[in-house]
């Protein structure tokens, strides 16, 4: 993640560099969807390293709606940025993003999550740096299945319970790979239950609200 989020904002910073000699000094935007979550905290602390090795001012704002990223872009501008890299709170907002970026003359990169278009498909025009969900995914399967082999589980009385975001890629990616990776394990299709994750967050107590409805109509397992 650190060597990913360095190569984002160091493609920023040169993309921004023609425009900076004229204008001023390079500053970059990191606008995240979840700013007290540890993954996002993580994420600014490397942009920071990398805005201290060459030698541009990170932005950072929070944009856990598509409100507060108007709003954040609008002050970047303000600020008089170059530009910004962004996990948007939805990719369905790449469009939008995109469109309020080239109005104001800002460069953009997405991470994390890919911007869509109008139909679902990847929004290719904008550079994204992410890293393989679906192998990340299929690790965790991978993993899952070794331990319920390791403690000697019987696979007909074992059930797994996925909860996903249907609605975003990467999240069903992850999601996917591991039903991909326990399937390939010999674990029996049947037995793989899905849920929605809910709202977007990556809480305990939200899993728990998920998850318990699920349970309740496998309690055979």
């Amino acid at each position: 993640m650190k060597r990913m989020l360095f190569v984002a904002v160091a493609m920023l910073s040169l993309l921004s560099s023609g425009a900076a000699r004229a204008a001023g000094p390079i500053k970059i935007g990191f606008l995240v969807k979840s700013p007290e979550n540890g993954w996002f905290q993580n994420e600014w602390k490397f942009a920071e390293q990398a805005a201290k090795d060459l030698n541009f001012e990170l932005i950072k704002i929070g944009t856990p709606d598509g409100e507060k990223v108007v709003s954040a872009i609008d002050n970047l501008a303000a600020q008089g940025a170059q530009g910004f890299v962004i996990c948007t709170p939805d990719v369905k907002l790449g469009p939008a993003i995109v469109a309020q970026a080239d109005r104001l003359k800002l460069k953009v990169i997405a991470v994390d999550d890919r911007f869509v278009d109008a139909s679902g498909n990847p929004l290719t025009k904008v550079h994204y740096l992410g890293i393989s969900a679906g192998k990340i995914g299929e690790k965790v399967g991978e993993t899952l299945a070794a331990e319920m082999k390791k403690r000697g589980w019987n696979a007909k009385e074992t059930a797994a319970l996925v909860l996903t975001n249907y609605e975003l890629q990467t999240a069903k990616e992850r999601t996917d790979g591991a039903k991909k990776a326990l399937l390939a394990a010999g674990f029996p299709a049947e037995n793989i239950k899905e849920g929605s994750q809910g709202k977007l967050t990556d809480d305990v107590q939200n899993s728990l609200t998920m998850a318990d409805p699920v349970i309740t109509r496998n309690s055979q397992f």
